[in-house]
């Protein structure tokens, strides 16, 4: 069944934190927005899920607050979402022994400071840069492992000069101290969604879109309903488009974007494996003299886990990324959850009968088989510094690019990325109305 056509000033793909920052800002300014999301929720790669039987609300996605960052606790103060620092001991597994994580994070920044200096003769990949600068193989094994867990990115794939660019941007936000919502993450997509102004903006969702048609200062965007089949076209003077590479690839543009399909061809989507797993009891307390947050572990399919402390409940989070994560691709959740306890039981040195013993419940989400995703979040290719800042670049001022991979100051893949994008897209839409 097709549907009239319903106009708008400007029309949002996407309705993570980036497109709804952008509509907010827009709809604020006085222009009529229509936020146009494929799922059944808002917050995009933002998940929260609450079900019986789990003791606090889990984040499948997006999880924390990475620094001090002012317009994400400003946005959850104003909410009244409640936010705690995260805090506890990091320790390792190695060598059969729980040691102390903090030295081995120093020795990585010392070793990635030194390899930084060869960004200056060329965009090469980190594990070129690596494989080039003196200095211990086992402290590279480690830089390379914690470079594939935190960027879920292939080190022969990454550009050094992005990495480096990252790590300056921490440095400026604190980026050390980690925070996280105690509501659910989700809080931070629905206060945004609050301040679209209902009169001027409407979010709508089951919404797939299938075609954008444009022109300078007009487009037609053909969407289809993802259960009932309806199609439905929108039209509008200017496009924010606020969606993973992943997707922005399988999109039929008419006329098309060359430039923008190269663009998005110099970034990399990383995959990641996250599960939640829920416990009667919080029985690894038994094998540390202190309270825990990250138990980073190496060799085996499931690189880390934490725990929500200062929060105490029985749940932890196993995580790997990059090359880990891919050797889980064809794994059902159920087999993931098998190796991500097996992995905890070598950890702690405590029999996998008496892990079994504990488990209540896992989750988890395959964002890398999610069509609206089809990753985690985004990396830059070595050499591909440029093309990612055409992919931000706007179009005949009629289209608009938005999303944490459009992020070039170093907060990629964060959701106050996305969150930073959406806003500077929505100002570039009202500087081309002006």
């Amino acid at each position: 069944m097709v549907q009239a056509e319903t106009s708008a000033d400007v029309l949002v793909l996407g309705a993570g934190v980036s497109g709804l920052a952008a509509a907010a800002s827009l709809s604020k300014a006085g222009l009529r927005v229509h936020v146009l999301e494929a799922r059944d929720r808002i917050g995009g790669r933002v998940n929260t899920v609450r079900k019986p039987g789990w003791p606090v609300p889990i984040d499948l996605g997006a999880e924390f607050i990475q620094g001090r960052i002012p317009a994400l606790l400003d946005l959850a103060r104003s909410a009244q979402l409640p936010v705690v620092e995260l805090s506890g001991a990091r320790r390792r597994a190695a060598g059969g022994r729980l040691v102390h994580d903090d030295d081995v994070l120093r020795r990585v920044e010392t070793l990635l400071r030194t390899t930084y200096a060869r960004a200056a003769e060329r965009d090469c990949s980190v594990a070129d840069a690596l494989d080039g600068t003196p200095g211990d193989p086992g402290l590279k094994d480690l830089v390379r492992t914690w470079i594939e867990g935190y960027d879920a990115a292939h080190t022969e794939r990454m550009s050094l000069r992005a990495l480096q660019r990252e790590r300056v941007a921490e440095a400026h936000i604190d980026g050390t101290r980690i925070f996280r919502i105690v509501g659910g993450y989700d809080g931070i997509p629905h206060a945004l969604a609050s301040q679209i102004a209902p009169e001027r903006g409407t979010v709508r969702l089951r919404t797939v879109v299938t075609e954008v048609r444009w022109e300078a200062g007009l487009v037609s965007v053909t969407t289809e309903d993802a259960h009932a089949r309806i199609v439905r076209t929108f039209s509008g003077t200017r496009l924010v488009v606020a969606l993973p590479i992943g997707v922005i690839r399988e999109l039929r543009w008419l006329p098309s974007l060359p430039d923008k399909q190269a663009a998005v061809n110099g970034l990399e989507m990383g995959n990641v494996v996250k599960l939640a797993i829920a416990f009667k009891e919080r029985f690894w307390e038994r094998s540390f003299p202190d309270e825990l947050a990250f138990l980073t572990t190496t060799g085996g399919p499931i690189r880390g886990f934490w725990t929500g402390y200062p929060l105490f409940a029985p749940v932890l989070i196993a995580w790997a990324g990059g090359p880990a994560a891919d050797a889980m691709a064809d794994l059902t959740l159920e087999q993931r959850a098998d190796r991500a306890l097996a992995s905890l039981g070598d950890a702690l040195h405590v029999p996998r009968s008496v892990v079994d013993e504990q488990v209540v419940a896992w989750e988890g989400h395959d964002w890398a088989a999610d069509p609206f995703a089809r990753g985690a979040y985004s990396y830059v290719r070595a050499g591909g510094m440029e093309r990612q800042a055409e992919l931000a670049r706007p179009v005949a001022n009629t289209l608009f690019f938005a999303g944490e991979a459009t992020e070039l100051h170093g907060y990629q893949a964060t959701v106050h990325g996305a969150l930073f994008t959406g806003q500077r897209a929505a100002d570039e839409v009202l500087l081309s109305l002006r």
